[in-house]
């Protein structure tokens, strides 16, 4: 598919590859094991618990009731996208796509990693690749993930197979942008699942992970609305937040307040 902004061929910042066992003993003294927790970066899916620990079904009513209750914090047309997605048990569909994502993840990662069951452990490592931004704001490691493969042209992470199959949604944040190759196959792995209707995009009318996510800080009063501005990849045009559902899925990049003056002249971008 078709990118119009401008983007550095090397991608937004210097990357830097690991490797890492799926789960391992240590090694020596100077070489400690860690438990870190990884967010795939540049994917979002179905949450299982949010806030928190909080089941997504705990949100039903308040999701249901939103429009009633915060609909002047949408502009009208945005109010119009929500609405059949309250609809219903929202928050219980919410978490039930969560956990067929998750499951579906277990299974990939038990197939390729090639899981021992005897040993209890993974066969073989996994790369890491980690953007200019680290971490995020829980202190989790942004990076794709990768079983271990040599052959770069071979290698293939799990934020795009989980994407191929339906089970994440893009949610790229600048300025942690794949590089330009990547990001096509982000957005044509993306763009198949819905239109074929793969995984979440079975339900036309789910919310996505980040749409959730906003809704739900809204009904808590937490939150005024979606607050990140949202870029078209494809067209090189800027919307304010409560217009980014005007953009394809497949196709938006986010931008938090303080970033826009940076990400417009760097990636050239023309308001729309």
């Amino acid at each position: 598919m078709a990118i119009k902004i401008t983007l550095d061929p090397k991608g937004f910042g210097r990357e830097y590859l690991g490797a890492a066992r799926w789960s391992g003993d240590p090694t020596d003294g100077d070489t400690p094991t860690v438990s870190l927790n990884i967010r795939l970066i540049n994917v979002d899916a179905p949450e299982v618990h949010y806030p928190g620990n909080s089941k997504p079904s705990n949100h039903d009513k308040l999701l249901a009731n939103l429009l009633q209750t915060h609909g002047g914090m949408f502009p009208p047309e945005l109010r119009h996208y929500l609405a059949p997605r309250l609809k219903g048990k929202p928050g219980t569909d919410q978490e039930t796509w969560g956990n067929k994502a998750r499951e579906a993840f277990k299974q990939i990662a038990d197939e390729l990693l090639e899981y021992d069951a005897e040993k209890n452990r993974y066969r073989r490592k996994v790369f890491l690749t980690i953007g200019e931004s680290p971490f995020d704001r829980y202190k989790r490691l942004l990076a794709y993930v990768a079983p271990e493969e040599q052959d770069e042209k071979k290698r293939i992470t799990f934020n795009l197979l989980l994407a191929r199959e339906g089970w994440v949604v893009n949610y790229i944040i600048f300025p942690n942008i794949p590089k330009p190759k990547d990001l096509e196959l982000l957005q044509d792995a993306v763009h198949s699942a819905r239109t074929k209707k793969k995984g979440f995009w079975k339900q036309p009318c789910l919310l996505l992970g980040y749409e959730f996510r906003y809704a739900v800080n809204t009904g808590k009063d937490k939150a005024w609305g979606p607050e990140r501005y949202c870029a078209d990849v494809s067209t090189a045009r800027l919307y304010l937040p409560g217009d980014y559902f005007r953009v394809s899925p497949e196709n938006r990049l986010f931008i938090d307040q303080e970033q826009v003056e940076r990400a417009r002249k760097s990636l050239k971008l023309k308001w729309a």
